[in-house]
C-alpha cells in the first residue's frame, strides 16, 4: 500500500501557484487532502481521491470499480469591520466550485484501458472545446 503524501497542484493563474494539499483524512476507500494556504478551515481548498471496489459475491458483483478525483473551492465572503459594533463578521463562503469526476473500470479492463481512459480524461481538459465551456460558458457547438 502506498504511503499518503502531500499533493502539489499549479492553479489557473497567469503566473500559475503551485498549492500544497496536504493529508487531512485517510479512510478505506477515501484520502482527503486540504490546501491551508488560506488559514481559516471553511475557505481551504478540497482534494478527494478514492477507489471503490466491487463489493458482494463474484456472482452478483458488478465487477466495476468507481475512480474519484473531486476538487473544491470554496470562495469567502468578503466582509469588513465597519459594522455598527467594528467586531468584523464570522467568515462565511460566498460560493463553491466544485468538480468532481468518477471514473468507472471494469475490474477486467487491461493496462492500456486505463492508460487511455487516463490520457483521454487529461487531454479533453486541456482541449479548446473544453477551456471555452470552462472560462466563457460556451457549448462546444
Amino acid at each position: 500500500m502506498a504511503t499518503a503524501a502531500n499533493i502539489v497542484i499549479a492553479d489557473g493563474q497567469i503566473s500559475p501557484v503551485n498549492h500544497t494539499f496536504a493529508v487531512a483524512r485517510i479512510e478505506p476507500e477515501v484520502a482527503l487532502f486540504e490546501d491551508r494556504v488560506g488559514g481559516i478551515y471553511l475557505g481551504y481548498n478540497k482534494l478527494t481521491l478514492g477507489i471503490i471496489r466491487p463489493k458482494g459475491p463474484q456472482q452478483t458483483s458488478t465487477g466495476n470499480l468507481k475512480l474519484r478525483v473531486k476538487i473544491e473551492t470554496p470562495k469567502l465572503e468578503t466582509t469588513s469591520a465597519s459594522t455598527a459594533t467594528g467586531i468584523q463578521p464570522a467568515p462565511v463562503v460566498s460560493y463553491r466550485l466544485v468538480q468532481d469526476n468518477i471514473g468507472t473500470i471494469p475490474d477486467r479492463s487491461t493496462l492500456q484501458d486505463r492508460k487511455d481512459l487516463q490520457a483521454f480524461t487529461k487531454n479533453i481538459y486541456g482541449h479548446a472545446a473544453v477551456t471555452s465551456m470552462y472560462e466563457n460558458f460556451e457549448l462546444p457547438y
